[in-house]
């Protein structure tokens, strides 16, 4: 199993003596290692079974939290970076191209006419004030950490 990874908040007895990485070595979160008192923060606000005793059914929710963690979360920033570098290895700069095809992977459709828009828009938004030109991977990442938190994106229709 892949380590736990450690927040500068988790401390107690029984901590493990090296934190595992953040993405999990991109591996699914069946292989990550369970630790009762270390529990990862991500997984807990999604209802993950606490380890503490068996559990029938798991619980479901809809609270808060879980859009806290999306928006905070560094896992989900480091994602939503790992996955412009991606897109924009793939589209290049075009930012229309990039956009549709952002759009494809998070909900597999095509953006509307307003979404085509207002991403641009964002996209510029961004690079200007991170005084970038054209598509640099930091605005990308922040639409892609945007798409993270679209409704679409959380459930499924």
């Amino acid at each position: 199993s892949v380590p736990v990874h450690l927040t500068e908040f988790m401390d107690g007895r029984g901590k493990p003596g090296q934190s595992g990485p953040l993405d999990g070595a991109r591996r699914r979160s069946i292989y990550l290692e369970v630790r009762r008192n270390f529990l990862s923060p991500l997984m807990r606000n999604f209802d993950t079974p606490i380890p503490f005793s068996t559990v029938g059914r798991r619980t479901v929710s809809n609270v808060p939290a879980q859009s806290l963690i999306l928006l905070n979360d560094p896992f989900i920033k480091e994602e939503s970076m790992f996955w412009a570098r991606r897109a924009l290895a793939t589209m290049g700069d075009d930012p229309e191209g990039l956009v549709r095809h952002l759009y494809r992977e998070a909900f597999g459709r095509e953006p509307t006419a307003e979404e085509q828009q207002g991403s641009k828009e964002f996209l510029a938004q961004q690079s200007k004030a991170y005084g970038a030109t054209g598509n640099d991977p930091a605005s990308i990442a922040d639409l892609c950490h945007v798409l993270f938190n679209v409704k679409s994106f959380i459930y499924l229709n």
